[in-house]
């Protein structure tokens, strides 16, 4: 089965073709898992319409509804009017009525939520939940952590992950990780999900989030698991601790220089251009917050579970 990775265009070059989503076939039927930023939607919608060649796009199949992996779902729902979406059938209403997932986003995102994009809503009765899908040849695997309503998905042979392995890609022919945690992060349900999936074969290619390519699906799994155990090992050491006088932000900054001297995934950090360091360090604070949020929620009372 042949996977390939349509990207759209965002709003800002430096992030390249992080976004957008795997087209294949299965069972005669045209899929396409994840669909990007809404910023991208309109490229991404002439990019598939080229490809389909007048072909419908049946499904989209959503690993989770954060906006940079479900942002662009209204522009293919104009384009193509018999489209079906799979979803969490926790995102659904987000899905429907997004204003409260934007406004979220640009509480977490801070501006790289305008490379997003704010997105459009999307006809409740094109969606269906994961709970009832019930697509031939389509498995559906929940795994929470990276956000509650994470799924991922094996069509046919063929894996698809999202995040919940993390950010993993190669770089000069070197597997590398980057962990997905940002606020609210919960690690017990995140190691849980990679533990879930390392039940499942490692057979067939594998995708995951943020990289076009197909990666090595097991291998990928132990890495991020020991990349989190490092993480928060890391992360609760003496030094990095918010000193006297030490704004959040400037705590933030100090833990993104201690993670890249110490992880050695981030070691290629070191050469981007000023443009690429900035995104790969916006995302980097992201997800140590994503720590520090969760250290902060164990010291409260009653925090409970995440919901929807």
């Amino acid at each position: 089965m042949k996977v390939e990775f349509i990207h759209g265009t965002p709003s800002r070059p430096e992030f390249g073709a992080m976004f957008g989503g795997w087209l294949t076939e299965h069972g005669g039927r045209t899929f396409l898992i994840d669909c990007g930023v809404g910023s991208g939607g309109p490229t991404l919608v002439r990019r598939l319409q080229s490809r389909l060649g007048g072909r419908p796009l049946d499904y989209v199949l959503l690993t989770h509804i954060h906006l940079d992996h479900a942002g662009a779902l209204g522009d293919l729902a104009r384009a193509w009017p018999d489209l079906r979406v799979v979803a969490h059938q926790k995102g659904l209403a987000h899905l429907a009525r997004p204003d409260r997932l934007w406004v979220s986003t640009q509480e977490v995102m801070g501006e790289v939520a305008d490379v997003y994009g704010r997105p459009t809503p999307t006809e409740r009765s094109r969606l269906i939940s994961h709970t009832e899908a019930g697509i031939p040849g389509l498995h559906i695997i929940e795994t929470p952590g990276h956000a509650p309503h994470h799924l991922s998905f094996r069509l046919g042979e063929t894996m698809f992950v999202g995040e919940a392995g993390g950010c993993p890609y190669f770089h000069e022919g070197r597997l590398l990780s980057r962990p997905a945690t940002p606020p609210r992060y919960f690690p017990e349900e995140t190691l849980g999900s990679i533990e879930r999936l390392l039940a499942e074969p490692d057979a067939g290619p594998a995708y995951f989030g943020h990289t076009a390519e197909a990666l090595p699906f097991h291998e990928v799994l132990h890495r991020c698991r020991a990349q989190l155990l490092f993480w928060d090992e890391l992360l609760q050491r003496p030094e990095a601790a918010r000193r006297a006088g030490e704004g959040f932000r400037e705590q933030l900054d100090r833990l993104a220089d201690l993670v890249i001297r110490e992880d050695f995934n981030y070691a290629p950090l070191t050469a981007l251009a000023p443009p690429d360091l900035w995104r790969e360090r916006c995302f980097l604070r992201n997800n140590i917050e994503g720590f520090l949020d969760h250290y902060r929620r164990q010291t409260l009372p009653h925090t409970g579970t995440h919901g929807a």
